[in-house]
C-alpha cells in the first residue's frame, strides 16, 4: 500500500499546477494545460456541430469534460434540490466506466492495467484535474497497483492513503468543499453500504436478484447522502428530500450518457454515426433534465434555510457514527 501510495504521489506531484521550478512555472505544464483546453474545446465544438445545445449541452459538457460554463444557476439549483448535483461533477462513476471499457479493450494483464491507469490519468489531465476526478484516479491507481503487488487491498485503506497523498501534495485542499464532499461520500459508501445491505436477509439477495440490485442502488444513494448531509447543510443551507427517487432514475441515465459520450469519441472519424450518437446522448440529457426539473418542483423537494455551526456538524457526525454502531450491533446479535 505504501509503495502504491508513493508512486501515485509522484505522479500527482508531476501534474500538480502549483509546483514550480527554479525559473518559474514549467513551460511543459503550460503546454499541457493549453493542449487539454484545446481538446475540451474540440469536443465541445463537436457537440455543438451535431446539434447539441441549451441545457442538454450544459449537462453533457459538465459530465464528460468537466466544463460547467453552460450551466446556469437555475439548472444547478434544480439538480441540487433533486439531490443529484453530484452527477454534474466528474467523479468515480465517470472513471469507473472508462476503466471498464478500457479493460475490455486491452485486457487484464499487468501491462494492460498500467495502460488503463495511464489513459485514465490522461483523461483527468484533459478535463482539468478537478478534485473529485483526481481523488478517483488516485484510488483506482492504488487499487490497480496493490492488485498487482499485493492482491486483496481494503477499500478504506485505499481511501485513507488517497487522502494522505492529496493533503501532502497540497495541504490547502483540506479546505476545499469539493474535496470534503467527495471524501465523505466515498467513505460513507464504503462504510455504510455493507450495513444497509445487511438489513435484508441473504435469502432475499439470492432469490430476488433484480430487487437486490435496486436496493443496492438505494443503499448507495442513502449512504452518500447520509455521509454528506451535515456538510451540505452547513455549506449550502439546504437538504433534498426526494433524492432516493431521483437517484434511481438519474444515475442509470448518467451511465448511459457516459457510455454514449465515450462512443462519440471512439467513432470520431465517422461523422454519420457520430451525428446519431450525439442525438441519442442529447435525448438522454433531455430526459434527465426533465426528470430533475419535475422532482425539484415536488412538494417538500428540499428543506431550505438550514443553519449549522461547526460544532453542530461535528455532533451530527457523532450521532451518525452512533447510529451505524447500533445497526452493526443489532445485525451481529440477529
Amino acid at each position: 500500500m505504501l509503495c502504491a501510495g508513493m508512486i501515485c504521489s509522484v505522479a500527482l506531484c508531476a501534474a500538480h499546477d502549483n509546483i514550480k521550478d527554479i525559473g518559474g512555472e514549467s513551460e511543459w505544464k503550460t503546454n499541457i494545460s493549453r493542449g487539454a483546453a484545446a481538446v475540451r474545446q474540440d469536443v465541445t465544438d463537436l457537440y455543438i456541430a451535431n446539434g447539441l445545445e441549451g441545457d442538454e449541452l450544459a449537462v453533457v459538457s459538465a459530465m464528460t469534460l468537466g466544463d460547467k460554463r453552460f450551466i446556469d444557476r437555475s439548472l444547478r439549483n434544480e439538480y441540487s434540490r433533486a439531490g443529484v448535483a453530484h452527477v454534474l461533477a466528474l467523479s468515480g462513476t465517470h472513471l469507473a466506466i472508462l476503466y471498464f471499457v478500457l479493460m475490455l479493450i486491452v485486457g487484464w494483464s499487468r501491462v494492460g492495467r498500467f495502460v488503463i491507469i495511464a489513459t485514465i490519468w490522461c483523461y483527468v489531465v484533459i478535463v482539468g484535474m478537478p478534485v473529485s476526478a483526481v481523488r478517483a484516479a488516485i484510488m483506482l491507481s492504488i487499487f490497480t497497483l496493490t492488485e498487482v503487488l499485493k492482491p486483496g487491498s481494503d477499500r478504506l485503506d485505499v481511501l485513507v492513503t488517497t487522502i494522505m497523498i492529496m493533503v501532502l501534495v497540497n495541504p490547502r485542499i483540506i479546505l476545499d468543499v469539493g474535496f470534503q464532499l467527495s471524501i465523505m461520500s466515498v467513505g460513507a459508501i464504503i462504510v455504510i453500504c455493507p450495513l444497509l445491505n445487511g438489513l435484508l436477509p441473504p435469502e432475499f439477495h439470492s432469490h430476488h436478484h433484480y430487487l437486490s440490485k435496486i436496493w443496492g442502488m438505494v443503499s448507495v444513494g442513502l449512504a452518500a447522502q447520509l455521509g454528506t448531509a451535515p456538510l451540505v447543510a452547513f455549506y449550502f443551507h439546504s437538504l433534498p428530500c426526494w433524492f432516493i427517487i431521483s437517484n434511481l432514475i438519474v444515475v442509470p441515465l448518467t451511465t448511459l450518457l457516459l457510455y454514449g459520450a465515450l462512443a462519440i469519441v471512439m467513432f470520431w472519424p465517422l461523422s454519420f454515426i457520430q451525428l446519431w450518437l450525439v442525438k441519442a446522448v442529447g435525448l438522454i440529457a433531455w430526459v434527465m433534465n426533465f426528470t430533475v426539473e419535475f422532482i425539484s418542483q415536488l412538494p417538500l423537494a428540499a428543506i431550505d434555510g438550514i443553519r449549522l455551526s461547526v460544532l453542530q456538524v461535528i455532533i451530527c457526525y457523532i450521532l451518525i457514527a452512533v447510529l451505524l454502531k447500533i445497526i452493526d450491533y443489532l445485525q451481529i446479535k440477529i
